[in-house]
């Protein structure tokens, strides 16, 4: 349609949350044709507006994308009370990994008079990152932790045009330099899990390794290799099994690993739940652990102490991760400045019964 004043066809522009500008109470004034005041009142509740006036109002705000701010702020202060959004992936709900972590979420929450709301990456991703960061403002929330492996830069984006903070936890994809996150020391955790093994007197350790991608995964693969170089051991990163950190994984790699004609003697998994699947490998081709195979893990969760046997693994200091994102999230909301972005807290072995010396 031709604007009959300027005899030009009017330029589409797009919600101000889409193109990158922050939305002000001027953009919307100029939209509907009132004064800012007006919009201030309809935003606030007040009266002095009329029903017609309102509803416009109300429509533009709607369509320029606009969140009240001082709304979400005001939440941060009401009773002390604050709400953090935990994203995770609902098929990770079985894995201890999250429980242990969302242990430590709620503790920390508690301490920082904060509350915890879990929500499924699946319908996060499903809708507009615009349109999600705005519903995430408009609910008052301080800031979204993501425990996901599905990290999105047009969400991250979404959220810091709304005001909103979030931080990573060891992202599938590693994240931006300026995009906060906590994860451990994985390379470490890698090396020792590998070094305690070469010192029992093993030679022929595979690593069984998670996600494709993953670069937590890939950091403690490197790890691996790094010990197994070091000792003039072989140890192929193009051959590492990968699969999701699950127990199906771990069967079906080690069954395959433990089939070889020169079977491997120790196996790194990179989870406690696919040392699980290890183990259970093992025992269904007859293979005593640690008796002919040595097993470590990664996370130390519930499941390396009632393994059968008890399983030494390397320590991830999950509960502690959780606590560091909820109080870094909280700290963003206030204003804060980090020192810096990246904070990764420090691993250890911790060794039980899944390992011996090899039976020469």
């Amino acid at each position: 349609m031709v604007d009959p004043l300027t005899n030009r066809h009017p330029v589409e522009r797009p919600p101000a949350a889409l193109s990158g500008q922050r939305t002000t109470l001027a953009a919307v004034a100029r939209s509907t044709g009132v004064s800012i005041s007006t919009v201030s009142k309809v935003i606030n509740g007040r009266s002095g507006v009329s029903t017609a006036t309102r509803e416009r109002v109300e429509a533009s705000l709607n369509e320029l994308g606009y969140v009240s701010l001082g709304a979400r702020q005001g939440s941060l202060l009401l009773s002390g009370e604050s709400s953090i959004d935990v994203v995770v992936d609902p098929h990770d709900i079985s894995n201890p990994y999250l429980s242990t972590f969302l242990g430590g979420a709620m503790e920390a929450a508690g301490e920082l008079h904060a509350a915890i709301l879990l929500r499924s990456i699946d319908n996060v991703a499903e809708a507009h990152p615009a349109t999600w960061a705005q519903d995430i403002a408009r609910a008052g929330r301080a800031g979204v932790v993501e425990v996901t492996s599905r990290y999105s830069p047009e969400r991250e984006r979404a959220l810091k045009q709304a005001g909103i903070p979030m931080v990573l936890v060891d992202p599938i994809d590693l994240p931006r330099t300026s995009t906060p996150s906590v994860g451990a020391t994985n390379w470490a955790g890698g090396y020792s899990a590998t070094q305690h093994l070469i010192d029992l007197g093993h030679r022929r350790i595979r690593y069984i390794g998670g996600p494709p991608g993953a670069h937590c995964d890939v950091v403690r693969a490197h790890g691996w290799a790094a010990a197994m170089a070091e000792a003039g051991l072989e140890a192929s990163l193009d051959a590492v099994p990968r699969g999701a950190y699950t127990f199906e994984h771990g069967l079906a790699a080690a069954t395959q690993l433990l089939t070889l004609n020169e079977r491997p003697t120790g196996i790194f998994a990179g989870s406690d739940t696919t040392a699980m699947g290890v183990i259970e490998a093992a025992r269904r081709l007859g293979i005593e652990v640690p008796g002919q195979l040595s097993v470590v893990g990664f996370d130390d969760t519930l499941l390396a102490r009632m393994s059968a046997p008890p399983l030494t693994t390397v320590h991830q200091p999950i509960a502690d991760i959780a606590q560091t994102a909820i109080q870094t999230v909280l700290r963003l909301a206030r204003g804060e400045t980090l020192k810096t972005r990246r904070v990764e807290l420090a691993t250890h072995l911790v060794i039980r019964d899944s390992t011996n010396p090899p039976n020469t």
